[in-house]
């Protein structure tokens, strides 16, 4: 079995950490949500990621800070992220929101506010004071392991360390990502909400018409 090493992402590790996102959005399915909410090609898409996660913003899904690295034998196996919500009094989704505006296209943004009331539906807020977990990816030859477990494990290890009060560990999935479910469930994350949209058109744009929430006192 291999032994894995854990640290923190770097601005080095950028490409990978696009991987991990794209698969995370992807959850399980061939529906990437940057491209159809968006209009970008993956390619593109994987750009622009690239350049948000350089400008080094912290507490969001789009921060290198956010991300831990699992190696073996010096090369990556695997990533997760995760922050503490509302850390500076500001939530994830606006510095997100942001660094959205700031980066993409000006039609890509006009183009994801037509669809923003469609999209909304499976919108779920996170609360202040909670540990978010959010994207994780294995490379397939390291999976079988429990790695995404242990990554994700790690990271509210490593947040519940920090000073900082938190009250709960959260996330957000969607119902086609078994994987991740299984993975969060181990870890004692319960589901607590779930959403489902009634309109067939979201699926065009969404990989799933449900989306799950877990908790998770601490």
């Amino acid at each position: 079995m291999d032994a894995f090493i854990f640290r923190k992402a770097t601005i080095n590790d950028i490409p990978f950490l696009v991987d991990t996102i794209i698969e995370a959005e992807k959850s399980g399915t061939d529906i990437l949500s940057y491209s159809t909410i968006f209009g970008l090609t993956e390619e593109e898409v994987r750009k622009y990621l690239a350049n948000m996660l350089a400008e080094e913003v912290d507490d969001c899904e789009l921060s290198v800070s956010s991300f831990i690295i699992a190696e073996s034998q010096n090369k990556i196996a695997g990533a997760a992220s995760a922050w503490i919500e509302g850390r500076d009094g500001i939530p994830s989704s606006t510095i997100k929101g942001n660094l959205i505006n700031y980066s993409f296209p000006e039609e890509s943004i006009k183009r994801a506010s037509r669809l923003h009331r469609l999209i909304h539906e499976l919108n779920i807020d996170y609360l202040p004071n909670t540990i978010v977990l959010a994207a994780g990816y294995v490379k397939p030859e390291f999976r079988g392991r429990s790695l995404l477990t242990i990554l994700l494990k790690k990271q509210i290890e490593d947040l519940s360390k920090q000073g900082k009060r938190v009250d709960a560990v959260y996330t957000q999935i969607f119902e086609s990502n078994i994987p991740s479910i299984k993975s969060v469930e181990k870890l004692g994350l319960k589901i607590v909400l779930r959403k489902e949209s009634s309109n067939e058109e979201i699926t065009k744009y969404l990989p799933s018409n449900k989306k799950l929430f877990l908790r998770k006192e601490l």
